[in-house]
């Protein structure tokens, strides 16, 4: 099959579900051909960075600001519709590379791109089957689309949402953000642990997605100054001015500092529980281990929606004060009763092979 794949650099989530998307195809048939496509990229290398350093500054300086704009565009019929607007300037730019393509299957991991794909069905420029990976525990209606097949969901719970935009449950496949492999597979912890050359004793894993925001280097000090006796694994993604900073810390207690990881399977299993904010993927990728969670930083809009609903789904705590956090842990780890049920509840919400059940969906749907 071909299997044409739309996703957007903004963060690293959109990527990294595109990314494993294509590896479950080729790993199910090496016969199938994959193809990733950067969408703002595709239209403007140049505009690509300048919309990832913008919307970097705007969380960095004006959180509330990206909030309110997602806010204001959550609504079938917003005053100003962005995705109609870059509808009408760049499909032009999606045309050549879809059609001399030819692909079987379309997916998109963003709003923006699926659209545009929308947009070209409409047009009937195109005629192959449309599927939207939604990657956030929450429904934006930018991403309701009239000439959308299928949409992919991170839970069961969320179908009652897609039916509040019009989309009916059999057009809803709730299975899960799709994560790497590796988050489905038996570790042996003790192991880990010695082939890792960790310490031996309660771990907290602090990190902030791909990006490394947030107080990641305000949390591991307040960590170390309260607590005693742990081992902190400190994430600081692509940030490297952060890494430098964690790494010059003088800490009495045992610091582990990664820049971006490719092992983060491996670093959320050794730990007894996770700091971090609530980006969908990551968050799917602790719900994978099922470990306690403690959120913080989350950005006004889809990470404050996924904030609410790990909340209410009772997998996570959170402080807006960097200060009770160590408390918040002792809480937690002091009380096996919440330990359990958190975990037990985490087991009920994660999806490890989601992945693999999009692929299968799709062979059996569409494979000729």
């Amino acid at each position: 099959m071909n299997i044409l794949i739309f996703s957007v650099s903004i963060g690293n989530g959109h990527d990294q579900v595109a990314h494993t998307i294509r590896n479950e195809f080729i790993s199910a048939d090496p016969e199938n051909s994959v193809k990733i496509i950067n969408t703002i990229s595709l239209i403007s290398p140049l505009l690509d960075k300048v919309i990832l350093d913008s919307y970097l500054n705007i969380l960095k300086f004006y959180p509330k600001a990206w909030g309110k704009i997602y806010e204001k565009t959550n609504k079938l019929d917003p005053i100003i519709d962005i995705n109609e607007i870059a509808n009408k300037l760049v499909t032009v730019w999606f045309k050549k590379p879809t059609v001399n393509f030819e692909p079987d299957v379309i997916f998109c991991t963003h709003s923006f791109p699926a659209s545009i794909i929308s947009n070209l069905k409409e047009k009937k420029i195109i005629n192959c089957p449309l599927i939207t990976i939604i990657t956030d525990y929450n429904i934006h209606s930018s991403y309701i689309n009239d000439h959308t097949d299928y949409y992919v969901v991170p839970h069961e719970s969320l179908v009652y949402a897609m039916k509040d935009f019009g989309v009916p449950s059999n057009k809803v496949l709730p299975f899960g953000i799709p994560i790497r492999r590796e988050f489905s597979f038996t570790i042996d912890r003790k192991k880990l642990i010695e082939d890792l050359k960790l310490a031996d004793k309660k771990t907290i894993l602090v990190m902030g997605g791909g990006l490394g925001l947030g107080s990641i280097n305000r949390i591991v000090k307040e960590l170390d100054k309260k607590l005693s006796n742990i081992q902190i694994i400190a994430v600081a993604g692509r940030n490297e001015r952060l890494e430098v900073k964690l790494k010059n810390l003088d800490t009495k207690n045992h610091l582990v500092v990664y820049g971006f990881a490719s092992n983060m399977h491996e670093l959320i299993e050794v730990s007894d529980l996770v700091i971090t904010k609530p980006g969908g993927v990551t968050t799917a990728e602790v719900l994978s281990r099922e470990k306690p969670l403690i959120i913080f930083s989350p950005i006004p809009g889809q990470e404050s929606d996924n904030a609410e609903f790990l909340l209410n789904s009772g997998v996570a705590a959170t402080s807006s004060d960097v200060m009770k956090i160590p408390p918040l842990i002792n809480q937690i780890l002091n009380h096996e009763v919440r330990i359990e049920s958190m975990k037990k509840l985490s087991a009920c919400l994660k999806k490890p092979y989601s992945a693999a059940d999009i692929v299968n969906f799709v062979t059996k749907t569409y494979k000729k």
